[in-house]
């Protein structure tokens, strides 16, 4: 401790005040040279007009104090003898591993095989989730389900085949065919137990289920339960230090409307340089940047696209994004994972953005580039990156869902721990030897994009976060009706998993 700051906790001690271990740690981050001595003259000001009189001083009674004097960056943290702002993040060690990462794996050849075995890795994964529980360990098979079972009844796993909804006389009912690769049935669903009916609607071909049945007339069978893989009720893992990690996706760079003033903002704010105290404060602390997939906005991506487009070259594209990524402090980890836009396969899952294209962001500066999906663990937090090519699959199959609440859709994937449950619709996907889009391990932050709207909610231990977008809405997202939420970075407090919505759309 220097010795302006122990006469400071002395001054504050001295007026009857308690100093807690966080305001301890703010006043030493921001309370460089002589701006100390006005930082804690106001704090003690605050405190002593303050009714009740706090007993002792807070971190956010330091921060207001420091918000209260308008301080600049520079003036918060002058004199610290490093020729620049002393940033908390620069002092922590990264803490970055990665789990999992699609990259170098892939390699189909669309033969009929590569079918069988990535249908077979889905079915198995998801037979070993199931016999992991109490509730689903026991079961048999279709086959002895038709045959009538104990007592007529039968427990088994199998994948939807096929679903049809059928609605007559007020009369609601689902058919589900159903196999498990050996035999295949027919599974009736009636409104008669309203809460099963409302599952099985939302139920889609291609997903594994557990299904306990009673058998009929004939072949037919009846859901009398039905189980989800859904992820378990889980205590997420949290930092043991306060740094925090900003979350983009859908950057969108060579589009008519990319919104490279408040992307400015961003990088400014990074650097220290934009908002008022409390906001450089979650700055400072920043120590991962997650670029979600979407960097540009890519060639021929969809019909017309050309006149969406201000740079019609993807590699110049990919430069304008170098000079941009290039900004983002040198203390900070990012990572890059590739969305549909990108220059990758668009089959899922895809590998990392080959070098041939963003090379120019490779050498700007360090990135971490992976494959999607990804899983990273930071900090000690374990993180599942998604860009979320299937959520626009999920909205037309699935009851419900709307594109102003993606929160939704991504606690679908994780209730049916698949990130692309229906196969052959609108997301192309690659038939691999294994089923990378299966969510085999619990994550304590699940992160995707794609959507374009922001969203935040906590399902079941899992902290869900879609990232928005940095591009305007374009003429072909005025066709199909997407009405987009641009400009709000979702930062997430690594040490309590809390997520701040940072709206940099206004200067």
């Amino acid at each position: 401790m220097s010795e302006r700051m122990r006469q400071a906790v002395g001054t504050i001690l001295g007026a009857g005040f308690q100093v807690e271990s966080d305001a301890f740690k703010t006043l030493v981050e921001i309370g460089g040279g002589a701006t100390l001595d006005k930082l804690v003259e106001e704090v003690l000001k605050m405190a002593n007009a303050a009714a009740p009189r706090p007993m002792s001083i807070s971190r956010d009674l330091v921060l207001k104090a420091a918000e209260q004097l308008d301080l600049s960056s520079k003036s918060l943290f002058s004199e610290t003898g490093l020729g620049g702002p002393r940033r908390f993040a620069q002092e922590v060690s990264s803490r970055l591993e990665v789990v999992s990462d699609p990259s170098g794996k892939l390699g189909t050849t669309g033969a009929f095989d590569d079918f069988l075995h990535y249908f077979r890795s889905r079915f198995e994964k998801m037979s070993k989730m199931f016999g992991q529980r109490m509730d689903t360990s026991r079961h048999g098979t279709i086959a002895e389900a038709l045959q009538g079972g104990a007592n007529g009844r039968a427990r088994f796993i199998c994948m939807v085949v096929e679903k049809r909804e059928k609605t007559d006389q007020d009369r609601g009912r689902v058919f589900l065919t159903v196999d498990d690769y050996e035999d295949e049935a027919t599974v009736l669903v009636t409104d008669q137990t309203p809460e099963l009916y409302q599952t099985a609607r939302k139920i889609i071909r291609d997903q594994v289920v557990y299904l306990e049945t009673r058998k009929s007339s004939g072949e037919l069978l009846v859901a009398e339960k039905i189980v989800l893989p859904e992820i378990p009720e889980h205590r997420p893992h949290l930092s043991d230090e306060e740094v925090y990690a900003a979350l983009i996706s859908d950057v969108h760079v060579g589009s008519k409307v990319f919104l490279e003033d408040a992307f400015r903002r961003v990088l400014a704010w990074l650097k220290g340089d934009w908002g008022v105290s409390y906001e450089r404060e979650i700055a400072d602390r920043v120590k991962y940047v997650i670029i979600c997939g979407d960097l540009v906005d890519g060639i021929g991506v969809y019909p017309r696209q050309e006149i969406d487009l201000a740079i019609t070259d993807i590699y110049e594209q990919y430069r304008v994004a170098a000079r941009l990524v290039a900004e983002i402090p040198e203390h900070m980890e990012v990572v890059l994972i590739p969305g549909n836009h990108d220059a990758v396969r668009q089959a899922l899952p895809q590998p990392m953005i080959p070098r041939d294209f963003a090379g120019p962001v490779y050498d700007a500066r360090r990135v971490v580039s992976l494959g999607d999906p990804a899983e990273l663990r930071l900090h000690g937090v374990n993180f599942l990156l998604y860009h979320g090519t299937s959520l626009m699959d999920i909205i037309s199959s699935v009851p419900g869902m709307d594109y102003q609440r993606p929160q939704e859709m991504m606690e679908y994937q994780l209730r049916m721990r698949h990130l692309a449950p229906e196969y052959g619709k609108q997301t192309p996907i690659g038939p691999e030897q294994e089923d990378f889009l299966v969510v085999d391990r619990v994550p304590d932050v699940f992160q995707s994009g794609h959507i374009h709207v922001p969203g935040t909610s906590v399902y079941r231990g899992t902290t869900i976060v879609n990232s928005g977008a940095w591009q305007g809405q374009t003429e072909y997202q005025k066709r199909t009706g997407l009405v987009p939420k641009p400009g709000l970075l979702p930062v997430v407090n690594l040490s309590s998993l809390e997520v701040r919505m940072m709206n940099f759309n206004s200067p």
